[in-house]
């Protein structure tokens, strides 16, 4: 009972967005995903999928927009491509007689990794349209930013992943909490640009 809990607690870290991989991120970043494989599972209960995008609106709401006051990049953020094909792959994969824990946790690694390079993307050219002083700020908030979310991974990695507490599915819950914090981290970043110049830009492009 208490390892779901703790289950729930981490998928709902999302939520909360801890406010704040590749070393291609501000050429600061280590790889922080993990790649242990999980022992196989299906224990997604029905609905899961629209759960999780509400979920991810609401998440959107609570940290996205604070800045555009027209509401333009909030509603170009809840078009993303990137949630668009994870929620559309997330679907086929729950249905089907392949799933399992391993494949899941693969799947959220995938998109954890398109976020990234949609990170390292605006981050540099936010570099590029910044003079100096905005940009040794930026720079400086990065750092902090990378700080706390790997400081943040690593504290939950030793204190219930290292020693299985939450069990296979902990790694899960672990994966999908690193893509929600690149995933928003990635979102303040676009806002900024989009106050800049209008542009709302992804080099993902949607496959589905």
């Amino acid at each position: 009972m208490k390892g779901k809990i703790l289950l729930l607690f981490f998928l709902t870290m999302v939520l909360s967005a801890c406010q704040n991989t590749n070393q291609s991120t501000a050429e600061l970043t280590p790889d922080v995903r993990s790649t242990d494989n999980g022992t196989e599972s299906k224990e997604i209960t029905e609905g899961q999928a629209d759960t999780d995008q509400n979920e991810q609106n609401e998440m959107l709401s609570m940290s996205i927009g604070y800045y555009d006051l027209t509401g333009e990049f909030y509603d170009e953020m809840l078009r993303n491509p990137i949630d668009h094909d994870y929620e559309v792959e997330f679907n086929e994969f729950q249905n089907s007689k392949e799933f399992s824990t391993f494949g899941w946790r693969a799947l959220v690694s995938k998109y954890t990794e398109e976020w990234d390079k949609e990170l390292n993307q605006v981050y540099k050219k936010l570099l590029s349209k910044l003079d100096q002083e905005p940009k040794e700020a930026l720079i400086k908030s990065q750092k902090e930013w990378l700080k706390h979310h790997l400081s943040e991974t690593e504290f939950v990695e030793k204190a219930f992943i290292d020693n299985s507490y939450l069990g296979s599915q902990g790694l899960v819950s672990l994966e999908t909490v690193i893509m929600g914090r690149i995933r928003e981290r990635t979102m303040q970043l676009l806002e900024y640009r989009h106050l800049l110049d209008g542009e709302v830009e992804f080099v993902y492009q949607s496959k589905k």
